[in-house]
């Protein structure tokens, strides 16, 4: 089978119009349809059918366009590889990080990588639940995450890096922000929260507080809006403390001084597969990330969090 044929009907899918998908391609629209008439004889069955809305797929064409989706990746990855090998770079590697830590790291995280000779860093962010996954199945190489997370973690190998500890940030506009001395758990149950990060991540929801109304907004993979809300507004949040001051859009004295036990351990950790450490230039890279991670953990402020 012609694999062009492939990655044309991926582009008509995608698309929705094969008029469209005929630009996009640079050829005529007589030339797209015989196209698609040639896999049609060869599947024996059409592959697209016609609404008022544009052409869809059938099951035999939604499957034929999978594989063109991945016949057309595959390509686009073999012209970066060989930009990569012209431009004297000798591998790729691909790190999957939070919104937070990227958000609270970006001078400090990005520009060493920049410095690498010898290797292209792909940087993914995300939520570290999805993120975990395509660890697991092979998308990243190194992900940089909660060291404790409730989401399947296989046989994948952490080293704890940098320490964090939740805590209660206010708004801005929040009456409770300076109050003098532990504020009670009481008063804090009459506040108005927002949650964040309600799977697997660095945020965490004010699960301890039994309220009798749930919380106003709810954020899962972002974090521009809660540190906006946090800037604006006077809702509470539960958050890394260390991590999220460490982002500059708010104040220390929005972390509050609340009469509770310390918040859970929000430490990061370097998540890998164990036995790509038996590759060489995984191992290298490994061992600049642990040193960069670490000397991030060694040099940034700790603010009040209690990391000890």
């Amino acid at each position: 089978m012609n694999p062009n044929l492939l990655k044309q009907l991926a582009i008509v899918v995608k698309q929705g119009s094969i008029s469209r998908a005929a630009e996009q391609l640079y050829v005529t629209q007589p030339t797209l349809t015989r196209g698609i008439q040639q896999l049609e004889a060869r599947a024996g069955a059409p592959v697209l059918k016609r609404t008022r809305y544009g052409v869809v797929p059938t099951e035999i064409g939604a499957r034929l366009a999978q594989i063109g989706e991945r016949i057309l990746a595959d390509t686009d990855q073999g012209e970066e590889v060989i930009r990569q090998f012209h431009s004297g770079y000798q591998s790729e590697f691909a790190i999957g990080i939070d919104p937070l830590w990227e958000f609270a790291t970006v001078r400090e995280f990005a520009e060493p990588l920049l410095q690498e000779t010898q290797h292209v860093f792909h940087l993914r962010t995300g939520s570290a639940s999805v993120q975990m996954r395509l660890l697991q199945e092979g998308e990243l190489d190194f992900l940089l995450a909660p060291a404790h997370l409730t989401v399947p973690q296989g046989e994948l190998a952490r080293e704890i890096l940098f320490r964090d500890r939740s805590g209660v940030l206010a708004g801005a506009k929040s009456k409770l922000i300076g109050r003098a001395g532990k504020i009670p758990l009481e008063e804090l149950e009459q506040q108005r929260w927002i949650t964040a990060g309600a799977r697997a991540g660095f945020l965490d929801a004010q699960a301890e507080f039994a309220r009798p109304e749930a919380a106003k907004m709810a954020f899962t993979g972002s974090i521009f809006t809660v540190l906006h809300l946090l800037k604006t507004t006077d809702f509470l949040v539960r958050m890394p403390v260390r991590l999220a001051l460490m982002t500059q859009q708010i104040s220390e004295s929005q972390s509050l001084n609340v009469a509770l036990e310390p918040g859970p351990r929000r430490d990061v950790a370097l998540w890998y597969r164990a036995t790509d450490l038996e590759r060489p230039e995984f191992s290298r890279v490994h061992s600049r990330l642990k040193k960069l991670v670490g000397s991030l953990d060694a040099q940034a402020p700790v603010f009040n969090a209690d990391i000890k």
